[in-house]
């Protein structure tokens, strides 16, 4: 119940967050013709350090805790680890979530977090190209942008709570997702000419992204529920 609770106050934020956006990208007044250079490498910089760091996270989604919090001893620690499953692809080897993992080359991998890293890539050379060219769109096409930004968020999150759920799917899911989070932030700081607005927007990717994790973490607690097995993982 704790959880549920917990993930409904994610969507609200997220969904608050992306009203806010709109709202400024649809009522901003600003002049600016055109963006400093110096301005595109702070939102552009602030986007791809990010990017890094949610790569990083993806391949190994531990080492950051432990600089977060100290894990606390637990006398049952060991019986626990003697009748909880292995982990593959950060998912239990369990027939349940076969669907979640990708095996290439004897390697499994988390279909989530491959996408999400192919995703972050993809973005961090679309924020390279974005930085070096100038831009020739009208502030329309990047209003339409932003629509269609959150509406691809949107999306992912359906994918996300989808009882039955395919591997390729799920890993083309999260590369949009990254690539989303992208259009948007370009969009609301090109329409406005603010470098704080899109910073901003960065962070609130954050919003979005930690919702889409709560949102998967939900739908692993209920496959474990609905499961027969007794090693319940999640």
């Amino acid at each position: 119940m704790k959880q549920k609770t917990n993930v409904f106050q994610y969507l609200i934020l997220s969904i608050a967050a992306a009203a806010l956006l709109i709202i400024v990208a649809f009522f901003n007044f600003s002049n600016t013709s055109s963006i400093d250079i110096y301005d595109k490498l702070f939102v552009g910089g602030v986007f791809i350090a990010s990017c890094l760091f949610g790569i990083s996270l993806a391949i190994h989604p531990g080492w950051f805790k432990r600089f977060t919090k100290q894990e606390k001893q637990n006398p049952n620690k060991k019986q626990t680890q003697k009748t909880a499953r292995k982990r593959k692809g950060h998912h239990p080897d369990c027939d349940q979530f076969q669907n979640h993992i990708l095996k290439i080359n004897n390697k499994t991998l988390c279909s989530g977090c491959l996408g999400l890293s192919i995703g972050s890539i993809i973005s961090i050379f679309l924020t390279i190209i974005y930085i070096i060219f100038r831009n020739e769109l009208s502030s329309t096409a990047f209003h339409f942008f932003i629509i269609l930004g959150l509406f691809i968020i949107g999306l992912v999150y359906i994918e996300i709570i989808l009882p039955k759920k395919h591997t390729i799917v799920h890993v083309v899911s999260n590369i949009f997702l990254m690539i989303s989070f992208f259009i948007v932030i370009i969009s609301i700081f090109e329409i406005t000419g603010s470098k704080i607005y899109g910073a901003i927007s960065v962070l609130l990717s954050f919003l979005w992204l930690d919702t889409r994790i709560q949102l998967s973490n939900w739908r692993h607690t209920l496959i474990c529920e609905n499961c027969s097995e007794t090693c319940k993982m999640y």
